[in-house]
């Protein structure tokens, strides 16, 4: 049992991120990235803080493992995601990402202020359409704060079919869920229902009221 509990709390490098010429050494959970300071800090104002706050020796070439800068609250995949953006085989091929990669690279550049690859991202999500794409976009509203990006995926979705599932429900809020089915109760009509009528009567046809 105790080796057990032994083998969960020891990190391992990550096979792909951990770069031996790298000057920065990370954890997020329990990997080791070893990667170029340089990215980051180019980008991030916080990682600039960071690296001033805890000068680190490269006496050893393995000599920051012992002391990473651990990062709460992250995700490996996150990282992994994020790092393949910066570390490509080919620097002038284009990556995509799907809507639900982009919403965890979104997590790390907002967490520490990557204001032009958040911009990206942003863009990139507000490029889908449907209801995955809306449902993504008010995920990606609520990590980065926007009253405006919340009220184009909450339109979208009010429009869009299939409707939310009760699972897709905890991505968005009950609250947001709500909003949705209700808007979406009052505003769709058959070809039969009456329009401009102030009085409220059932379609024969699609038996909703109106």
């Amino acid at each position: 049992m105790a080796n057990t509990d032994q083998m969960a709390n020891e990190t391992q490098r990550h096979p792909k991120f951990y770069i031996p010429s790298g000057d920065m050494v990370i954890q997020v959970e329990r990997t080791i990235f070893k990667i170029h300071s340089h990215f980051l800090t180019t980008e991030s104002e916080v990682f600039r803080d960071m690296i001033t706050a805890a000068p680190r020796s490269n006496e050893h070439n393995d000599g920051t493992d012992s002391e990473p800068l651990i990062l709460s609250g992250d995700s490996v995949k996150g990282w992994e995601l994020f790092l393949s953006s910066i570390y490509r085989a080919n620097s002038f091929k284009f990556i995509t990402f799907t809507g639900k990669q982009s919403i965890q690279i979104l997590r790390i550049t907002h967490k520490y202020c990557m204001q032009s690859a958040e911009d990206e991202l942003i863009s990139r999500l507000k490029e889908e359409t449907g209801t995955v794409g809306f449902l993504n976009l008010m995920v990606a509203s609520r990590i980065v704060d926007s009253k405006e990006l919340y009220d184009t995926a909450l339109k979208g979705l009010i429009a869009s079919e299939p409707k939310p599932t009760f699972e897709e429900a905890n991505m968005i809020g009950m609250e947001a869920y709500h909003a949705i089915m209700s808007q979406s109760w009052t505003t769709r009509k058959c070809g039969y229902c009456h329009q401009g009528n102030n009085l409220r009567t059932k379609c024969l046809s699609c038996h909703q009221w109106q």
